[in-house]
């Protein structure tokens, strides 16, 4: 049985026949923006003062003669107003009133030297000490027993325990001033003869020239000679000894 559709439902998928009024919803918005922003503008407009012109009256000289009655009588009248306003006659006459002659306050005043002040008297107080006096008094020398100087340290160089075997454990170095021993050794080949084949430095100081010395001295030690081995490694360090006091 087929179905009809109903003459009210449009079988269209989208609403075509719906017509869209939003574009002029956005012209009204707009011309009713504009027209309230023409309101904001008229009633926040900015009115600018407007500034009255001052009228200017030319300024006139005009000289009074004394002679003339009426300009005399203008004169005195100012003069009344004003008692500094003099007349040139008047600048002219000497001044007879002794409160208007002008008196200077150092009329009459003769400069004088200020009188010098005496000088202080010097206060000599007696010295209790002098340089030369002895405030302490004698102490009695305390009797100091002799101390026997201990013996200088020397260099001393120790053989491995391997080397130890073949000779003796250490020997004197005379004449090397090493700082510091225990940073120094060498590692030593020992020949079938007991003559120091090889002599390689494993750390060494910063002066070389004690370098070269103990690298002479360590060439110049001599061991048991062995027939078992032809070549028999071994390590030489060395420190500071002080012999033991007699």
């Amino acid at each position: 049985m087929s179905t009809k559709p109903h003459p009210s439902e449009s079988a269209l998928i989208f609403a075509w026949g719906v017509r869209d009024h939003s574009l002029w919803h956005l012209f009204v918005s707009l011309a009713l923006l504009m027209a309230a922003m023409a309101g904001f503008f008229f009633i926040f407009r900015i009115v600018h003062p407007v500034t009255q012109r001052l009228p200017v009256t030319p300024q006139h000289v005009i000289s009074l003669d004394p002679n003339n009655p009426a300009e005399l009588a203008l004169i005195h009248r100012a003069q009344d107003r004003s008692f500094a306003l003099l007349s040139d006659a008047d600048s002219e006459a000497p001044v007879e009133s002794p409160q208007m002659a002008f008196q200077p306050s150092f009329a009459g005043h003769e400069i004088k030297l200020r009188e010098l002040e005496p000088a202080t008297a010097a206060i000599h107080q007696p010295r209790l000490f002098t340089a030369a006096a002895d405030v302490l008094p004698p102490v009695t020398r305390r009797a100091v027993d002799s101390v026997a100087v201990p013996p200088a340290a020397k260099l001393h160089a120790i053989m491995s325990p391997s080397l130890a075997k073949r000779g003796p454990a250490d020997v004197e170095l005379s004449g090397i001033k090493l700082t510091q021993p225990t940073r120094v050794q060498f590692r030593v080949a020992i020949g079938s003869a007991g003559q120091i084949v090889t002599a390689l430095p494993l750390s060494s100081v910063d002066d070389a020239e004690i370098m070269q010395q103990l690298h002479a001295a360590v060439r110049t030690l001599r061991f048991t000679p062995s027939d078992v081995k032809r070549v028999e490694w071994g390590e030489v360090s060395f420190r500071w000894e002080v012999p033991p006091a007699p």
